[in-house]
């Protein structure tokens, strides 16, 4: 009975040194430059991705991140940094190349008395579309905030 417990204990004490990933769960809305947009070729295409909702699930490391209506894409959160590969149509004939994958990569400040996301959103293989910078800020539900009675 000794050798369990003495085994359980150690597991637990190096246990201790793990910390769970931060959370970016939840519905997010994009806020872009209306300038950096609107000088883009493929400004119609970014704007449509810069205001669509966005909502995040993790579990762990892992995510799943859906950008509007468009069909979802695995992601990865590794401290402060998400990182996350829209499919695209691949067949890249759009002259505003809103058939090629999407890229977004985003870093997390965890001490905004809001959370917020800054990257970039960047068509994959464009050449004639430069990334768009974004902000981005998890909306509170008023029932999460104890608005609700």
């Amino acid at each position: 009975m000794g050798l369990p417990l003495l085994g359980l204990a150690g597991i637990l004490r190096s246990g201790r040194a793990l910390t769970a990933p931060s959370s970016v769960d939840g519905a997010w809305k994009i806020e872009a430059s209306a300038n950096q947009v609107s000088a883009s070729p493929c400004a119609d295409f970014l704007s449509s991705v810069a205001k669509a909702p966005v909502s995040i699930s993790q579990s762990g490391k892992s995510l799943v991140i859906g950008l509007g209506n468009g069909k979802p894409a695995n992601g990865t959160f590794d401290g402060r940094i998400l990182k996350a590969q829209f499919a695209g149509a691949g067949n890249p004939i759009a002259a505003d190349c809103s058939d090629r994958s999407l890229t977004l990569t985003a870093t997390l400040d965890p001490k905004a008395e809001i959370r917020t996301l800054s990257g970039t959103l960047s068509i994959d293989g464009c050449a004639a579309c430069g990334p768009l910078e974004f902000r981005a800020t998890r909306h509170v539900s008023s029932s999460a905030a104890g608005g609700t009675h």
